[in-house]
């Protein structure tokens, strides 16, 4: 039986009059990888952000360890916080900080580590995502896009999180340097025993990374294996797989 992270009942977000999550049920199992994913405007980053805090719920509740994040006091929200690993699509590194810093900065705000603590766990974290040393005194402007991406999951590393949420981990990286990240991201989840959330549009991805898929569907979301979405009679589900990519992909599978 698998032990249940985070339950999601009955979710309803909504901006303005246009309703984008109504009644959403979700269950993320402790250990998995759970891809989500859907159709452009069907509300992907939003539940993303709705489970992250960053944008409110109309109405439902979010559980964390069963714990109930709706209206948790914003000071206990930000302890329980801290058992979160969050790498944003675009990296979100601080431009006037250097690698070094900017993997730092969660140590130096929420533990009382020293500064050659600090330091050495931050190379251990440069190292673990494949980066050298040297690139802690580089700043953000001077790294590639896969570097960047390094850089900004060391730094959702560094607290030694129990799940790690992905906002489009591989976006704007090419074939190779993707598959390598996936391969990262797979080793990671194995040796740190984390449980991973991840926003992606790449069918790579959610194909060799992911143990199941929640796909974004009617503002609710439909949660399986690939085998059970492919399998699934449901019109938009059988069009997002039935593309001539993920036909590529499935005969590889």
């Amino acid at each position: 039986m698998m032990e249940t992270l985070i339950s999601i009942r009955q979710l309803v977000t909504q901006f303005g009059t246009q309703r984008v999550h109504d009644g959403l049920n979700l269950d993320i199992y402790r250990g998995e990888v759970l891809g989500i994913v859907g159709g452009s405007g069907s509300g992907k980053s939003v539940l993303l952000r709705t489970i992250l805090g960053l944008d409110h719920a109309y109405s439902g509740e979010i559980h964390f360890s069963g714990q109930a994040l709706t209206h948790m006091p914003a000071d206990d929200f930000a302890r329980l916080k801290r058992d979160w690993g969050v790498m944003f699509q675009r990296g979100a590194l601080f431009s006037s900080l250097s690698v070094g810093d900017n993997i730092q900065f969660p140590l130096r705000e929420f533990s009382a580590l020293s500064a050659e603590e600090c330091r050495e766990l931050m190379y251990v974290r440069l190292e673990m995502v494949g980066l050298e040393r040297a690139v802690a005194d580089k700043f953000p402007a001077q790294l590639s896009g896969g570097m960047v991406k390094r850089v900004a999951l060391a730094r959702a590393l560094v607290l030694d999180p129990i799940v790690l949420f992905l906002d489009e981990p591989t976006s704007g990286l090419d074939p190779v340097s993707a598959e390598e990240f996936d391969q990262l991201i797979g080793t990671l989840h194995r040796n740190l025993k984390l449980t991973v959330v991840m926003v992606t549009h790449d069918l790579d991805s959610l194909f060799s990374t992911c143990d199941r898929i929640a796909m974004l569907v009617d503002k609710q979301v439909v949660v399986g294996t690939l085998r059970q979405l492919l399998a699934n009679p449901h019109p938009q589900i059988q069009q997002y797989f039935s593309g001539g990519r993920a036909r590529v992909l499935l005969r590889g599978n």
